[in-house]
């Protein structure tokens, strides 16, 4: 069990210590699933966010998110809801990324062991819902997150999947997610 250690630093000491980060990741939607998406489908597969934490195993408050979707054509971009999360390791990839498929209805994720390994690296989600076609992108954001990160003991990154929440074909180009940290 981690010790909170309130009086090793003073107030300024602190204050002088926490740095604020904006991180952009760029992920290409999971082409295992085809031209269109349905609702459980990964949008696309486990990417890594370097240097998300300042130190090995460090910790970091997941401030916010902009997600940029391009992709638009004459029908526009795709504007759907879909859900992001964020793991403190990538050692659950294998079993998440075994052919894109449905996250409620693959063999592999029916069983015990496969969801509490997945649940072990995850610091937690978010849902981007407001997403709005811009012509040739769409862009959607979250605020006010207040997540807490941590990293592996070994490592300054953290990871990101995300996972549909329509029937939308994000298939058509990148997804820019910048995300906004505040690194202790």
């Amino acid at each position: 069990m981690a010790q909170t250690q309130l009086h090793n630093y003073s107030v300024q000491e602190k204050l002088n210590k926490m740095d604020v980060d904006l991180i952009d990741i760029t992920v290409k939607p999971d082409a295992n699933n085809g031209a269109a998406m349905a609702a459980g489908d990964f949008m696309f597969p486990m990417v890594e966010i370097p240097n998300a934490v300042a130190v090995n195993g460090g910790t970091a408050i997941l401030q916010s998110c902009c997600a940029i979707i391009a992709g638009g054509d004459a029908d526009g971009a795709d504007t759907g809801a879909f859900d992001v999360v964020i793991t403190s390791h990538d050692s659950t990839s294998t079993l998440l990324q075994h052919g894109g498929g449905d996250i409620e209805t693959d063999d592999d994720m029916a069983s015990v062991t496969s969801a509490l390994a997945i649940m072990d690296g995850t610091c937690g989600f978010f849902s981007i819902t407001n997403a709005f076609d811009a012509g040739v992108v769409a862009i959607g954001d979250k605020k006010n997150i207040g997540m807490v990160c941590k990293a592996a003991a070994d490592s300054t990154s953290l990871f990101v999947y995300g996972i549909v929440q329509n029937t939308a074909d994000y298939n058509e180009g990148d997804i820019v997610l910048r995300l906004g940290f505040v690194k202790d």
